[in-house]
This record gives structure tokens, sequence and C-alpha cells, in this order.
């Protein structure tokens, strides 16, 4: 499974794209059997969430640990084939949800930094008018509310500036830590900025591979998810009705979540960590 170290400005994207559709294509079989484990344990912490909703930060928690040992598992199948996974797993999927942790609480900090220079923009920019406004209304939220939607109902264009800016930021550095997962999975230790040298050089190609295999897979899972909510009576666009619709039709919403999930991770969840890997073995440092 190992692959020849490619100097970063060189690394070849197509054969990177390549190799983890290979990977997924040789490999449905144990893709769709830990799919189907995640699956299910993923809708036994969300039953559990609507039934004791004070366990609801532990639920959430449980299901980012089964997300990621389900992503260490396609990972482990691409780096050394899917026999070798079973004895490793719990060690791999701690490995990477704790990486995957720490990158997630990087990025967090660095939003939180964006937001001071983007609200200063905004704010002297299209929300100069809505200044007055939003202090005469002081602490009551319903009417700042109803400021902040017809600022926004004025200004879509430098709402999705904005949102495209974040994105971009988001998907850069995301881009430069891409191969954290396959590294900690790889040498059995927790690895994240470690990585950031790793992919000095070849962040665009990382970007483009991403894009390439990636987009259409995301975009091909959100509208099965989204054909998938609407049959059993769940919105998936709207946060509120999906909350009210767990409530009132809670068998029809871990349905939901049951067929949605199964297919994000043997549809999406296979191919990325089968990219990452890809791209890792080829970026990866000589052993010393």
């Amino acid at each position: 499974m190992s692959a020849p170290i490619t100097q970063p400005n060189r690394l070849p994207v197509r054969d990177s794209v390549g190799a983890a559709l290979r990977f997924v294509r040789e490999n449905w079989r144990f893709i769709a059997a830990a799919a189907a484990a995640g699956a299910v344990a993923t809708t036994i912490a969300g039953a559990l969430a609507l039934a004791v909703p004070p366990l609801g930060i532990v639920t959430s928690l449980a299901s980012g640990f089964i997300q990621a040992t389900t992503y260490a598992a396609f990972t482990g199948a691409m780096l050394f084939g899917a026999a070798a996974t079973r004895g490793r797993l719990a060690g791999d999927g701690g490995r990477v949800w704790v990486a995957m942790a720490i990158i997630a609480f990087f990025m967090m900090l660095v939003m939180v930094v964006l937001t001071i220079p983007v609200f200063m923009a905004l704010a002297v920019g299209p929300m100069a008018p809505y200044r007055d406004d939003l202090a005469a209304a002081g602490q009551d939220r319903e009417r700042v509310s109803a400021i902040m939607l017809q600022f926004a109902e004025a200004n879509p264009g430098a709402l999705l500036l904005v949102a495209l800016f974040y994105f971009a930021v988001w998907f850069v550095l995301t881009s430069r830590l891409y191969i954290a997962a396959p590294a900690s999975v790889d040498q059995q230790r927790i690895l994240s900025f470690e990585t950031w040298a790793w992919t000095k050089g070849a962040t665009l190609r990382i970007i483009g591979a991403r894009l390439m295999l990636l987009l259409p897979a995301n975009i091909f899972v959100g509208a099965l998810g989204y054909l998938i909510g609407q049959a059993v009576g769940v919105n998936t666009i709207d946060v509120v009705a999906a909350t009210t619709a767990a409530a009132a039709n809670p068998v029809g919403f871990l349905t939901y979540i049951l067929i949605s999930t199964f297919l994000t991770f043997a549809l999406y969840s296979a191919l990325e960590a089968g990219l990452s890997a890809a791209i890792y073995q080829r970026l990866k440092p000589p052993a010393r």
C-alpha cells in the first residue's frame, strides 16, 4: 500500500484522486460494513440524546469519536489493508479524534480572531446605516434580530463575500493540515501541527485534489440526504424545523440519521480518508 515519496511541488493530483477511487472500489465491502457500524452507533447516540436531553454534550462527544473511529478505519485500510485495522481500531480512532479536536480548536480560534476585523469592516461599510437602529434597540433581541435580517436582505453581496472569505481561510488551513489524520494512524501517535511543514509547497495541489474529488461527492451526498429527509418528514435545510421534527417524530428522525450517516461514511468519508492517506504517502518525510 505504500507509495514512493514525492516532492511537495510535484504532488500528483490525479494520481492521488485515482488512488482514493481505487481504494473505495477495491474495498467496498469493508467500507460498507464500517459505515454501517458507524451509522448504527451514531443513531444510538442520537436516540440517547433524544431520550435524555441533559446528555446532549456527552452524546455529541460520542458521535465525534464514532466519526473519528470510522475515519480511522478507512485510513488504516488505505495504509495497511483492511485486515490490519481490527486490532488497532480503538487506538487509531482515539488518536484521530484528539488530532481533529486540536485542529478544530485551532480553527475556532482563527475564526474568532478574524471576526474582529471582519465586523469592523462591516460596521464602517454596509452596516453603517444600521448602527443607530442597533444602538436604539439595546438589549431587545427581537428588535436586533429584525434589524440584522433587514441588513441581510439588503446586503446579500456583502454577506456572500464574508462567507467566501471565511470558507477560503478554512479551506486553506485545513489543506495545510490535511494529512494529520493519516499521519497519526501511520505513526501511532497524535500528530497535528507537526504535519504543517510536510505540506509546504503542496497546498494548492491538495486544494485541487479536494475540489476534484470531494466537492462532487459532497454535493451528491447532500442531495441524497435532503431527499431522505423529505421522505421521512425532516427538513434538513431548516435547523429549527429539523429540531421540531426530532421531537415530534423521533422514529423518522432516527431513520434519517441512520441512512444519511451511512451514506456520508460510505460515499464521502471513505473517499476523503483515501485521498488524505494517498497524499500522506506521497508527502511524508523519509523515516530516520
